[in-house]
């Protein structure tokens, strides 16, 4: 299933927008990521045995997903139509992971790289170029769960909390995630140790970021012990 987005004004792309270039987004469209299965079956069974979220923690998980926009190119000449596409091309392609923010929706991204599967039509001096991005399953929020900022805040999904805390000795600190697991960027002042679902984990003063240590979503309560600021940074992903 296909999402195609409506009303487009442009697209920015690794921090510039096409209107930079002086060319128009003529259609884009956002591919729903299929949901990953993992299904055994034995004889004399009627259906079959689900095994999809063993190892997420009941999280469904789920494919890449396909964004796909197409630009057109006004020029004078053909040479200058060719001029543009390697433009354009150094601008989406020649890079690992693009970051991909629609103007219809400001505020999230969908990160990806382009495939070799993107096409190239001409008509005359006006060219219409097809790009393919392969992108993670979820979008993600432009601004840091928990930042102040007014524009990209959403009233009936988002939370007004606090991200860091002072704790001296020992304290209990609550973090609301509003969108799928994530693990989160934890930046002590000092040394510290943090339980969290029966876990202890041992912070070393500046960023940790911990394999295994996940946000779910809703409330994720924490016991701290340190003499010094603690804060939590996470993006809200969701699809």
């Amino acid at each position: 299933m296909i999402n195609i987005i409506s009303g487009l004004r442009g697209v920015k792309i690794n921090g510039k927008h096409n209107k930079e270039f002086g060319i128009a987004m003529e259609s884009a469209s956002i591919g729903f990521p299929a949901k990953k299965k993992i299904k055994e079956t034995v004889p004399f069974m009627n259906g079959y045995y689900d095994f999809s979220t063993i190892g997420s923690n009941g999280e469904i998980m789920y494919e890449e997903r396909e964004v796909d926009i197409t630009f057109g190119i006004p020029a004078h000449s053909k040479e200058e139509l060719q001029y543009m596409y390697s433009k354009i091309l150094e601008w989406c392609v020649d890079i690992p992971k693009s970051q991909i923010i629609f103007d219809s929706m400001p505020d999230y991204y969908f990160e990806g790289e382009v495939t070799d599967s993107s096409t190239i039509e001409e008509t005359m001096t006006y060219g219409k170029l097809q790009l393919k991005f392969i992108c993670e399953p979820f979008k993600k929020s432009v601004s840091y769960v928990g930042e102040c900022l007014w524009d990209p805040f959403n009233f009936e999904e988002d939370y007004m909390e606090d991200s860091s805390f002072f704790i001296s000795g020992t304290g209990t600190v609550g973090i609301h995630n509003p969108g799928r697991s994530v693990r989160p960027i934890i930046n002590c002042s000092a040394n510290a140790t943090m339980t969290h679902n029966g876990k202890t984990y041992n912070l070393v003063r500046g960023d940790n970021n911990i394999y295994g240590l996940y946000f779910t979503n809703g409330f994720n309560q924490m016991i701290i012990n340190t003499n010094g600021t603690i804060s939590f940074k996470f993006r809200k992903e969701t699809l």
